[in-house]
């Protein structure tokens, strides 16, 4: 588990997976009933963080209508650039198929190579 920034409200919190929201802007993007007020901007949704989630859900649907697409193919489908593919996938949010031989990546400890994430199975237990 690590402590990371809210992309939104800018507080620490503990992060597992998905998005990098704490619990309350997490709690915002759910509901989707957001409208940005003078008294608590803190706790509200930004427009880039809820148009992110919006990209995130129509590539994830991309995904899943073409499950053998690239990288590429998938970016230029979606105007995205790669990067965010990555960190997607580094965030556990989005993997890399089975039958995706160069698409891999390794584990940061021991070296092994995942589909998604920064440690494999034998790491995160540790």
């Amino acid at each position: 588990m690590d402590v990371k920034v809210c992309k939104n409200c800018r507080r620490l919190f503990k992060y597992i997976y998905g998005p990098e929201l704490c619990a309350d802007c997490a709690k915002l993007l759910s509901e989707k009933k957001v409208e940005p007020t003078k008294e608590s901007p803190a706790v509200v949704l930004s427009h880039v963080v809820s148009g992110e989630e919006q990209k995130y859900d129509q590539v994830r649907d991309y995904i899943m209508a073409n499950p053998r697409a690239t990288v590429s193919q998938i970016s230029e489908a979606n105007d995205i650039i790669p990067s965010k593919l990555f960190e997607w996938i580094r965030e556990d949010r989005l993997e890399f198929s089975d039958d995706s031989e160069h698409a891999w990546f390794t584990c940061v400890q021991c070296g092994a190579k995942i589909r998604s994430g920064r440690l494999c199975n034998r790491c995160k237990i540790k």
